[in-house]
C-alpha cells in the first residue's frame, strides 16, 4: 500500500514538473535586450501633409513613434565611398510612412538624453522603406549594423516561434512573442505595388520600424502592428533595397508589370481559344513597365513563369512557402535583371516570351497615386482653382473615399489604360507607349471657386473636368496657364466634361488680374500658381 501511495505522488510529482518544463521546451528563450541598443534606435517625427483641398497650406503638424535599425550600405566599386573608411556608410533604416512628409525626424539613443536629428536620404514609398542619416559622429559612436538573416518557412524546424521589441518607455525595452502566420503578397493602394509581406501574430505592442526575431536573428521588420495582428518586410528584401541603396543609382525591388484576373466564364474561354482544363491566368492590363511589360499583351493568358505552372488563380508551389501567389517569387527566386521566359496562349496559340525580371516604376497612370514629399499643383485665375486629379485629392474625403468621392471622378481612377479626353467629349486611349511623369495625359480639374465679384454665379461650381480653355484642349495643369495667354477677343471661356454643374463660364479679361490681386490678398494665398 505505501508503495503504491509513494508511487502515484511520484507521478503526480511528475505530471507537475512537465507542466513548467514542456514550455520551456517548445519556446527557446526570449532574445537579449543588451545588444539591441547598439542596433536599434527610437525615431519621433513632426509630420505636416499638404491640404489637397487648399494646396497653398499645410495640416496639422501630427506626431509619430516608431524605431529605426542601424545598417550598413554596401558600397558599389565604381562608388565615390568605396575604399574610403572615412565616409560614413552607417544609416538608420525604417518605413517610409514614419517619415513622410516629416518637418523634423528626431533619434534617441538608449542612454544619450539629447535626442539628434534625423535626414532623409532615400524613400521608396512604394516598398514602404527609408533610409536616414545622422551627421553627428557622437550618435554612432559605438553602434553596429543589424546581421540580416532569411526567415525561416514552416518547413524548418520550429519556425513559427518570432520575437519582437516591445518599448514601455525610452529606457525601458522588452521582447514580445508571436507567431509567423503566413508569407502572403501585400498590395500597397499608395503605390500600386504588390509585395512579399509576412503576417504575424501575437506581435501588437511593436511598431513601424521594429525588428522581427526568429531563433535570436534578424529575418525582418515590422511594417504595422495592431489587434494582435502585425505585418512585417522580410529579410531578403530589406537585402534587396540596401544593396540598391548603396549603388550609383537606386532602383526599387523587383516587380510584375501587369494586373490579371481569374478567367472564370467558360465562354471567354471559348473564344479566345483557351483550354478549359488549362491553368492560367488572364492578363487585363500591361503597364509600361515591370517584368514582362515588354512582351505581354492584353488578353494574354499566361500559364507559366519560369519553371513555375501558374494555378487558375494565380498561385505557385512556391519551395520553401508551399502554394502561394506568383509574386512570392520576386523574394527569392527572381532578381532585377534576370532572364525570364513567359508561357502564354494567344490567339488560341501557345508561345514561350522572353523578357528579362525589371523593377517597379511609376507607370505613367491618368490618374497619379499618392505623390508624397512633393507640394500639390494648382493654378488659380479668377477664383478658379484648378488642380490634376491625384489620389491625394480623392483621398480627402476620408478612409471611406471610395464610396464618399463623386463617382465621377472616381471612374477615371478604374481606367485601365492611360487616358485623355479630346475635345468631341470622347475618351479615348493614348497612344504614348512607354509614358513619364511628364508626358502622361492627366485628369483636370476646377477644385472649387473661391468667392469673389468676378465669379458671382459659379461658386457652387466643383470636381468639374476641364476640357478646353480658349478652343485649346486641358491635358495637364500646364496647358491651363499657357490657355489663359490666348483669349478669345475680351474673355476667356472655359469649358467642362458634361456631367459638371456647368458647360461653359466666360470671363472678362479685362478684370481678371485685378480679380486675382484681390483673392491673393483676401484669402492670403502666398501665390497664385505653383507648378
Amino acid at each position: 500500500m505505501k508503495i503504491k501511495t509513494l508511487t502515484l505522488y511520484l507521478f503526480a510529482w511528475m505530471l507537475f514538473s512537465a507542466s513548467f518544463v514542456l514550455p520551456s521546451v517548445l519556446r527557446a528563450e526570449a532574445p537579449a535586450i543588451e545588444p539591441w541598443f547598439q542596433q536599434a534606435v527610437l525615431l519621433k517625427s513632426y509630420q505636416q501633409s499638404y491640404d489637397w483641398l487648399t494646396p497653398w497650406e499645410k495640416r496639422e503638424i501630427r506626431t509619430q513613434s516608431g524605431m529605426a535599425l542601424v545598417v550598413r550600405l554596401p558600397v558599389s566599386e565604381n562608388s565615390e565611398t568605396a575604399g574610403s573608411p572615412t565616409k560614413q556608410t552607417l544609416h538608420l533604416l525604417t518605413t517610409a510612412e514614419m517619415v513622410a512628409d516629416a518637418t523634423l525626424i528626431e533619434a534617441t539613443r538608449k542612454g544619450i538624453r539629447q535626442p539628434f536629428q534625423a535626414k532623409l536620404v532615400l524613400m521608396d514609398y512604394a516598398a514602404n522603406l527609408a533610409l536616414l542619416n545622422i551627421e553627428n559622429p557622437e550618435f554612432w559612436d559605438k553602434l553596429r549594423p543589424v546581421e540580416w538573416t532569411p526567415v525561416k518557412s514552416k518547413k524548418k524546424p520550429d519556425p513559427n516561434n518570432v520575437y519582437s521589441l516591445k518599448i514601455k518607455s525610452a529606457q525601458e525595452w522588452e521582447m514580445e512573442s508571436g507567431k509567423i502566420e503566413l508569407m502572403a503578397v501585400g498590395h500597397r493602394e499608395v503605390s500600386g505595388a504588390w509585395l512579399p509581406i509576412l503576417k504575424l501574430s501575437g506581435v501588437s505592442k511593436s511598431g513601424q520600424g521594429f525588428p522581427l526575431l526568429q531563433d535570436n536573428e534578424t529575418v525582418g521588420m515590422i511594417l504595422e502592428a495592431r489587434s494582435g495582428e502585425a505585418k512585417a518586410i522580410p529579410a531578403e528584401m530589406l537585402l534587396e533595397f540596401l544593396e540598391h541603396a548603396g549603388g550609383d543609382s537606386y532602383r526599387s525591388l523587383p516587380h510584375r508589370g501587369f494586373h490579371w484576373r481569374k478567367l472564370t466564364q467558360r465562354s471567354t474561354a471559348d473564344y479566345f481559344q483557351i483550354p478549359p482544363e488549362k491553368p492560367g491566368i488572364w492578363i487585363s492590363r500591361v503597364f509600361p513597365h515591370g517584368t514582362g511589360a515588354d512582351v505581354l499583351m492584353r488578353g494574354d493568358y499566361l500559364t507559366k513563369i519560369g519553371k513555375w505552372p501558374l494555378s487558375h488563380d494565380g498561385k505557385i508551389q512556391h519551395p520553401e512557402w508551399g502554394l502561394s501567389l506568383f509574386d512570392l517569387l520576386f523574394l527569392d527566386q527572381l532578381k532585377v535583371g534576370d532572364s525570364l521566359k513567359l508561357s502564354v496562349i494567344r490567339d488560341g496559340k501557345s508561345i514561350v516570351l522572353q523578357t528579362r525580371v525589371s523593377a517597379y516604376e511609376e507607370d505613367g497612370r491618368t490618374v497619379p497615386l499618392k505623390r508624397v514629399g512633393h507640394p500639390p499643383r494648382y493654378i488659380i485665375q479668377g477664383g478658379f482653382l484648378f488642380q490634376e486629379l491625384t489620389l491625394n485629392y480623392l483621398s480627402m474625403w476620408g478612409a471611406n473615399w471610395r464610396s464618399r468621392a463623386p463617382i465621377r471622378l472616381r471612374l477615371f481612377l478604374e481606367q485601365n489604360e492611360a487616358v485623355m479626353i479630346n475635345k468631341n467629349n470622347n475618351i479615348i486611349e493614348s497612344t504614348s507607349g512607354n509614358k513619364t511623369d511628364e508626358s502622361a495625359p492627366r485628369v483636370v480639374l476646377v477644385t472649387q471657386v473661391i468667392p469673389d465679384k468676378l465669379n458671382i454665379g459659379y461658386q457652387k461650381l466643383s470636381n468639374a473636368i476641364v476640357l478646353e480653355i480658349n478652343g485649346r484642349p486641358i491635358q495637364r495643369l500646364k496647358d491651363v496657364s499657357e490657355a489663359f495667354l490666348f483669349p478669345e477677343a475680351e474673355f476667356h471661356r472655359i469649358d467642362f466634361l458634361p456631367g459638371s454643374d456647368r458647360l461653359t463660364v466666360v470671363l472678362p479679361v479685362a478684370e481678371l488680374k485685378q480679380a486675382n490681386r484681390r483673392i491673393k490678398q483676401n484669402f492670403r494665398i502666398p501665390k497664385l500658381q505653383s507648378l
